[in-house]
């Protein structure tokens, strides 16, 4: 059975491709936190943690973080491509929209009408991508991780994803290595090569057999993957 409900607060506005505002859809559902919803064209991001906030600047700078983080989950969880924030949304209690499209230098308000949401059934749990993104609210490296991992195209963002997971789970290489979450020699592959491909003055000799970018984002993902999952609290059986 379906409900018809709204809740007053604040969002951001995120667009991206089809396919990205399909997959957010599809990961982050209420009542788990945090949630899309769709208001006609407009697809909001919302957060309970946008609610303590006083104006559309602060949601902005909390919506702008938060989405960096999400795009790293969903490229994780989903392969799914970015998003982008696009203005902060207030919903009223009465269901009226404002929309504020903050630019650098001014601010432009727009009314809205009022809406209905439509919810249907809540999922049992939250997703796996709403999982990661609280333990990363509460976990500088892990939040790092996956804002570098949502834009790791290149080298440098799988590298700095990579160093932040050696710092957050070793501190040191060898403590890193000794976890045994994959092969030493393609650990250390992925590092060289990327320290030779990254910097544009070749201060470093190419390995013999450089690591294709493709190879070292599918082991950097396996190195998130299981990073969270370490991360993560035990749940009682």
């Amino acid at each position: 059975m379906t409900a018809a409900a709204f809740i007053s607060g604040w969002g951001a506005t995120i667009r991206g491709s089809d396919g990205a505002i399909a997959h957010w859809k599809a990961a982050l559902k209420q009542p788990f936190d945090p949630w899309v919803e769709s208001h006609g064209d407009e697809t909001l991001l919302r957060s309970a943690a946008f609610d303590e906030l006083k104006s559309a600047e602060q949601v902005r700078d909390r919506a702008v973080a938060l989405i960096d983080r999400l795009n790293g989950a969903m490229a994780l969880s989903r392969g799914s491509g970015p998003v982008r924030f696009a203005g902060v949304t207030q919903v009223m209690p009465n269901g009226i929209r404002h929309r504020t499209l903050i630019a650098e230098t001014a601010q432009y308000q727009i009314s809205g009408h009022a809406v209905t949401i439509t919810v249907g059934p809540s999922p049992g749990q939250p997703s796996e991508v709403q999982l990661w993104a609280g333990l990363a609210e509460d976990d500088d490296f892990l939040d790092d991780a996956l804002i570098y991992f949502g834009t790791s195209t290149e080298w440098f963002d799988i590298y700095k994803t990579l160093e932040t997971l050696i710092l957050r789970f070793g501190p040191t290489e060898e403590a890193f290595f000794s976890l045994n979450w994959a092969a030493k020699k393609d650990v250390e592959l992925l590092k060289r090569t990327a320290n030779w491909a990254r910097h544009a003055k070749r201060k470093f000799k190419p390995p013999d057999n450089p690591m294709l970018l493709s190879e070292a984002s599918m082991l950097i993902g396996r190195l998130l993957r299981r990073a969270l999952s370490e991360a993560a609290p035990s749940r009682a059986p």
